[in-house]
């Protein structure tokens, strides 16, 4: 490895996936020094009291202890282990952005093991489920499916009473403008569509609007944070509803999950809008979105105060229950969590811990390093 540190220690994996061999062998051809465990989990996640269980039943006591290393997907050490492993493991990699699934552990509560996210690696794939749902809704491709499987060649063309348009001066706002925020601005931006940004903590100069999180390779994002052509901030009800009152025709949840998120979006947010009869789009969380106010207004209709329609990918709970209004409302898209899949996560999260190895072994910050107190 020339002149660079060398990466030593015990690395133990635990994804919820058969074991990915070429990949972990080429890690242990290019790290000699860094002795490698591969353990499958039975599930990759659930809740905390099925994850504690499985995580003491599927990983031994001396694999807990013995490893330097991390890479995770919810598997944490038991509790009791928690303060002999803080002193000699160096980091823990998720294969999430969001950490909201183990805040409560001791792990993160306790300790100040640094925690890195896999932030960044969603942003290809998320940012084209943005677009198609955006380009489905604004080229009525639900309509252009019923067409087809009624076998109607409908001549639309010049005919006012099909909602056609195209994507130009449409106005999305950006609810979080992490890595996958910046990197649908990026596609939506040359789209035509103009960006409004929104960001818990204000970013008045060129460096606070600069993005130091991972990038995948081949991709632009905003690492300069210069597509917005504004950009809201603030914690508080009244900078929200500034944001959303922007005139918006879309509005895109891409923030993480704390308890100042929490159905950041309900009533009172619906009916800003509903003004504009705007589209919400939710890649976040469930639980980031008043469920039933999201119904009420989606049943609402257009010019009255109702919402376009949305197109989800999350929900509360996991799996949607078919007693849900929401299946059955016609302006309404559901995915069943799947818009960061691609057949390139793997590679993509061991690029992650790769860069988090090399800068930890040179002392240097880790990438996605999670701030504790912000929650993300």
């Amino acid at each position: 490895m020339g002149g660079e540190t060398p990466i030593e220690g015990n690395l133990l994996i635990v994804w919820g996936v058969p074991e990915p061999k070429e990949m972990v062998a080429g890690l242990r051809v290019k790290y000699p020094n860094l002795k490698i465990t591969y353990k499958q989990a039975t599930v990759a996640f659930s809740d905390p009291a099925t994850i504690a269980r499985l995580s003491e039943e599927e990983v031994s006591e001396d694999e807990w202890l013995s490893a330097t290393h991390l890479a995770t997907m919810s598997y944490l050490p038991p509790a009791r282990l928690v303060p002999t492993i803080a002193k000699t493991l160096k980091f823990i990699q998720l294969t999430s952005a969001g950490v909201n699934h183990l805040a409560a552990h001791p792990i993160f509560t306790s300790t100040s093991i640094p925690i890195t996210t896999t932030s960044g690696i969603h942003g290809p794939p998320i940012s084209e489920w943005v677009a198609l749902q955006i380009l489905s809704d604004s080229h009525l491709q639900r309509t252009m499916y019923k067409w087809q499987a009624e076998k109607r060649w409908v001549r639309a063309a010049g005919v006012g009473s099909y909602d056609f348009r195209d994507s130009v001066g449409r106005r999305v706002g950006i609810l979080g403008y992490g890595s996958i925020g910046r990197q649908s601005a990026r596609v939506l931006a040359a789209m035509g569509m103009d960006i409004i940004a929104y960001t818990a903590s204000p970013r008045p100069t060129p460096e606070s609007k600069r993005d130091m999180g991972f990038i995948v390779p081949g991709t632009l994002g905003d690492r300069d944070g210069t597509l917005p052509i504004a950009w809201h901030s603030g914690t508080d009800k009244a900078s929200l509803h500034a944001f959303l009152g922007a005139d918006l025709d879309y509005v895109l949840l891409a923030l993480p999950l704390t308890g100042s998120t929490k159905e950041i979006l309900g009533a009172e947010e619906f009916e800003i809008l509903g003004r504009t009869g705007a589209y919400v789009l939710n890649i976040s969380r469930g639980e980031s979105i008043d469920q039933d106010a999201l119904i009420a207004a989606l049943k609402k209709p257009l010019g009255q105060g109702g919402l376009r329609g949305a197109a989800l990918d999350v929900a509360t709970p996991e799996p949607l229950p078919e007693s849900s209004e929401l299946w059955g409302l016609e302006n309404v898209a559901i995915t069943p969590h799947v818009s960061a899949w691609n057949g390139r996560y793997l590679e993509r999260t061991v690029g992650v811990l790769e860069e988090n190895l090399a800068r930890g072994a040179r002392g240097e910050r880790l990438v996605n390093a999670v701030d504790r107190e912000r929650g993300y």
